[in-house]
């Protein structure tokens, strides 16, 4: 009973998360298409070069609180109180910070109007302090309907905002204002759709509570943007602004569908896992159906990112960001070690393993600091490589810790990613071989290339019967059925 019921809440939340992350990826893919042709890559690299400090800060913010309130199975008003000004006061210092190191961080990399960007991106910290707690709430409810609201209102409005100042000439600084307009909206949204309001003030044993699970993910989460972000700083510092700018762009590329399905993936997982952590049999069942699913879906998208690579940046970005085609054919590669480990990062962390999280992580990051001197020595092109090989390399970590945990050998992990992997060699074959006909329309040619792509994976997947091909297809006729239904 409580599996079915499970099953179906998964569903349900899995439907909206989907609707909120595909949502947002179309609008943040429209906004990047626009942005790509107004802009400059100089531009694109300047924000670039902001990003590690940014992604520290909002790891800062949040120092985990947010995912042990949610694994918390009674959290009560007094631990969301602590939090919520937790927050805030966090944000506070941060900014700050910020504001007075701003021309430090611009004399690092030479660039004097890094002094303003900093400043101005500082104000997205500040305003989302105020609504991290009613999106907790959203999350651990699983009521990602109210939260797909929230976001997309948010980010709708943004879009406009940029565009029109980008239109009207504020170059880099129309990126800066889409991300302080939407942080504006969406935390608005929450207060207004969420009915938690704080009561009291900061409860020392609610925070000492969850700051032993959270202060784990806090550590974890600082390395991992540290060793993350990496290759922006190094780049940005050793190369060019240009050169940073042709790579933000190809990872933008590859983040915004990766981050779509990783979003679902993490957004399901978690909750769902974290209500069954006590039976050991339907934690694994859950795992490993998840990974399946997971495997099941990134070989493809992977597969068909890398041959459409070139048509795709001309079609949507223009030839004068052609040079980012050979970065984002490598770069996406280390998608499918982002996406299968954000899956066992959520089971980990799912089972109470703050501690495995923690080993785990550390000594993943600790690899991918490898990849520095082979970028200082040899290059870009090579340092990139060397970053797909860490992946992998982590991949296997990923195996192996999480199946000693769940005692699943690495073996029958690897075994549910060969077919997906070789099926998807095939479709990625087929689907490059359309650049060798004879046609001539840029547009058309892109489209064939989507629909082939489709069809041979979905095609071999049901010549092969694989389970998941069988599962997805089993929830989207339920679906359509229920629409006639209702018809």
């Amino acid at each position: 009973m409580l599996l079915n019921s499970l099953k179906n809440i998964s569903i349900n939340a899995a439907k909206w998360n989907f609707i909120a992350n595909f949502g947002s990826y179309v609008i943040s893919f429209f906004l990047s298409i626009v942005l790509a042709r107004l802009l400059e890559p100089y531009e694109f690299g300047l924000t670039g070069m902001l990003s590690i400090f940014t992604a520290l800060a909002i790891v800062f913010i949040n120092a985990g609180l947010s995912t042990a309130l949610i694994r918390l199975k009674e959290a009560n008003a007094g631990d969301y109180t602590t939090v919520f000004y937790f927050n805030i006061i966090v944000s506070v210092v941060i900014y700050i910070l910020f504001y007075f190191f701003a021309p430090l961080i611009a004399d690092f990399y030479n660039e004097p109007i890094l002094i303003n960007l900093t400043r101005l991106i500082s104000l997205v910290f500040l305003i989302n302090s105020f609504g991290i707690i009613q999106n907790t709430i959203l999350i651990k409810e699983l009521l990602f309907k109210k939260q797909a609201i929230c976001y997309l209102a948010g980010l709708g409005f943004s879009t406009i905002i940029s565009i029109v100042m980008a239109f009207n000439g504020y170059g880099v600084y129309s990126i800066v204002g889409q991300a302080i307009s939407q942080a504006i909206v969406t935390n608005i949204a929450f207060w207004i759709i969420s009915d938690w309001r704080p009561l009291g003030w900061v409860s020392k044993k609610s925070f000492k509570k969850l700051w032993g699970f959270g202060s784990k993910i806090l550590f974890t989460n600082l390395i991992s943007q540290l060793v993350d972000n990496i290759d922006n700083i190094l780049i940005g510092k050793i190369f060019s602004v240009n050169t940073l700018g042709f790579y933000v762009r190809a990872k933008s590329s590859k983040i915004i569908p990766e981050q779509v399905f990783t979003n679902v993936l993490q957004a399901t997982v978690f909750p769902i896992l974290s209500k069954v952590n006590d039976d050991d049999v339907a934690f694994r069942n859950y795992h490993l159906k998840f990974y399946n699913i997971a495997a099941y879906v990134i070989f493809p998208i992977v597969a068909g990112f890398m041959a459409i690579a070139k048509g795709f940046t001309i079609v949507l970005f223009t030839e004068k960001w052609l040079p980012s085609v050979p970065l984002l054919q490598i770069i996406v590669l280390s998608s499918i070690s982002y996406f299968l480990g954000a899956l066992f990062n959520q089971t980990i962390m799912a089972k109470g393993q703050g501690s495995l999280f923690l080993k785990l992580n550390v000594l993943k990051k600790i690899v991918g600091l490898v990849s520095i001197p082979v970028g200082l020595l040899y290059g870009l092109i090579p340092f990139l490589w060397a970053l797909v090989i860490i992946s992998i390399v982590n991949l296997c970590l990923d195996f192996y810790f999480t199946g000693k945990l769940l005692k699943i050998s690495m073996y029958q992990y690897a075994n549910k990613m060969i077919l997906p992997f070789l099926l998807s060699i095939i479709m990625g074959a087929g689907v490059f071989s359309l650049e060798f006909c004879s046609i001539e329309n840029k547009y058309l040619l892109l489209f064939l290339q989507l629909v082939f792509g489709v069809i041979i994976y979905s095609g071999l997947s049901a010549l092969f019967r694989l389970d998941e091909f069988l599962y997805l297809k089993e929830i989207v006729l339920q679906k359509i059925n229920k629409i006639h239904l209702k018809k």
